[in-house]
């Protein structure tokens, strides 16, 4: 071979004697070429460093085995974990993902689905970005007949299979621990509204109060968003009032560490003063040095369950499977001090 030049089907077809079209089935193991041949031209793939085109397979055989994950943040254990199960099970499968982050910004997620659709991916593993801006995009994916699966997250609006956890029972439950343990000024510390699992949060935190004889109270919902500073000041102030809460409950697990650091550079004792709780079990939360409760969202099993889920619809062929929610169970986690979900 040329000294570098790029090395492609054609030139290995030249070198063999043989047509463009026969080397790609060998390199397949189609069944009508023979073995001798198959043989042949592997040895020389190896010898000349051949590497496959992958957007042109995706142009001649309709699949790329390649899909596409859109991740909310990777400084979040939780999503790290979900990554690592998306790409053990996809390997397992033999397809490639490709991991974007979209920083929780609807126009960085379009960005990222844009580029997807133009690389030809077979589909999508989508954690929607808040609000509704992006509902154009999604109603586009759906038009087409692309394959999406969200995780974590659910659209209500959109036919897309989901794989979550029921997030309104796992917070009614952390919430139940919380006043099982004596705890009656439970502060809500998070959105309300624009996310599916902050929506399904929030009542199931309204529902372990009722069902917990406590009244609700409005003063003790107070909104921010999923970030460590903005839930840092937030809880700044609220630390400030005349009446503190004896607990809080996070909606995230960056605005958890941002509301632990605030609580203990104001000099509270964390459980004593204030229990603290989160989802997704999130190693950051462990920095604090406190104990805290969790709910442990099994994040590999999510991202191994959405892959097979994705995985089905890319294959169901012209006959597409109904779109199907699966829930993942969760458990409730008491974490002291020194442990963390790393550690197991």
């Amino acid at each position: 071979m040329p000294e570098n030049k790029k090395v492609t089907l054609k030139s290995m077809a030249a070198i063999l004697g043989v047509t463009p079209a026969t080397v790609s089935k060998a390199l397949r193991d189609s069944n009508d070429i023979s073995e001798e041949m198959r043989n042949r031209v592997k040895r020389l793939a190896a010898e000349v460093g051949y590497r496959p085109n992958i957007m042109a397979r995706s142009l001649t055989g309709g699949k790329s085995r390649m899909f596409g994950v859109i991740v909310p943040d990777l400084r979040i254990s939780f999503f790290s974990e979900v990554a690592r199960g998306m790409y053990e099970r996809a390997d397992e499968l033999d397809y490639v993902p490709i991991l974007l982050v979209n920083d929780e910004k609807p126009e960085i997620e379009r960005r990222n689905v844009e580029f997807f659709c133009a690389l030809g991916v077979d589909g999508i593993l989508l954690n929607p970005a808040p609000g509704t801006e992006n509902y154009p995009v999604y109603r586009q994916l759906a038009d087409e007949g692309r394959p999406v699966v969200c995780y974590d997250r659910y659209l209500d609006a959109f036919e897309f299979s989901s794989v979550t956890i029921d997030d309104s029972q796992a917070a009614y439950n952390l919430v139940s621990q919380l006043i099982k343990d004596g705890r009656k000024r439970i502060l809500y510390l998070g959105p309300t509204e624009g996310l599916t699992v902050a929506v399904d949060r929030f009542n199931g935190y309204r529902r372990a109060l009722k069902e917990g004889g406590i009244p609700f109270n409005r003063g003790q919902v107070v909104h921010t968003n999923l970030y460590i500073d903005d839930a840092y000041r937030t809880m700044t102030r609220v630390l400030r009032k005349e009446e503190r809460p004896d607990a809080v409950l996070c909606v995230g697990g960056l605005s958890a560490y941002g509301a632990g650091r605030a609580m203990l550079d104001s000099g509270v004792a964390i459980p004593e003063e204030i229990a603290l709780g989160e989802f997704g079990d999130n190693d950051i939360i462990s920095r604090l040095g406190v104990p805290f409760f969790t709910i442990n969202q099994n994040p590999y099993q999510i991202g191994v369950t959405a892959v097979d889920l994705l995985v089905r619809t890319i294959e169901s062929g012209p006959d597409p499977i109904t779109p199907q929610h699966v829930h993942i169970e969760t458990k409730l986690i008491h974490r002291t001090v020194g442990t963390s979900a790393a550690a197991e």
